[in-house]
């Protein structure tokens, strides 16, 4: 099995679940904001779903430079851009990572800030901390902000108080 196999398991595994915090965004509050610290939860939703196909554009190279100065272009953001947004953000991480083989997946890659060397590591880690784990930091963030919108909060890892997969109801119990 290639280790980039391993790697597209996971995400469609994570995809399942991502997509249902997605879909628990209440529409009527995208504009909503924690704190005055915090990104609304259109602009939180909107970086949960563009994440994957994002990032993975990073290791299509073996180096990739970011100026501090760079700006995301502000965009209009609706719960359904926001769906569309995370569909082709998965379909385009599916078929950037399927074309790496094993030799390219362990070959190293170096991100720079302002043409300065923040770090190296191997493509494999870089899909592992910067693809996934930046991925489940933020919807977990997501999963607060449900939570403070009044929103049902989906189960990721364990249940939730408004979702609880190992609970079996009484059919199943009976069956």
């Amino acid at each position: 099995m290639r280790i980039v196999d391993v790697l597209l398991a996971e995400l469609e595994q994570e995809a399942k679940t991502t997509q249902k915090f997605l879909e628990a965004v209440a529409a009527d509050k995208l504009d909503y904001k924690a704190s005055d610290k915090s990104m609304t939860l259109g602009k939180l939703a909107n970086h949960v779903a563009t994440i994957p196909g994002f990032l993975v554009d990073w290791i299509k190279t073996d180096e990739f430079n970011m100026n501090s100065g760079d700006k995301m272009p502000e965009q209009k953001i609706t719960k359904e851009s926001i769906l569309a947004a995370f569909e082709k953000s998965l379909a385009h991480a599916r078929e950037v990572l399927g074309t790496l083989d094993d030799t390219k997946i362990h070959s190293n890659w170096t991100f720079k800030m302002d043409g300065k060397t923040m770090y190296s590591m191997p493509k494999t880690a870089f899909v592992r901390t910067w693809m996934f784990n930046h991925l489940y930091h933020h919807r977990g963030q997501l999963g607060v902000y449900l939570r403070l919108t009044g929103a049902k909060v989906p189960a990721s890892y364990g249940p939730t108080p408004d979702e609880n997969p190992m609970q079996m109801t009484a059919s199943a119990v009976n069956a």
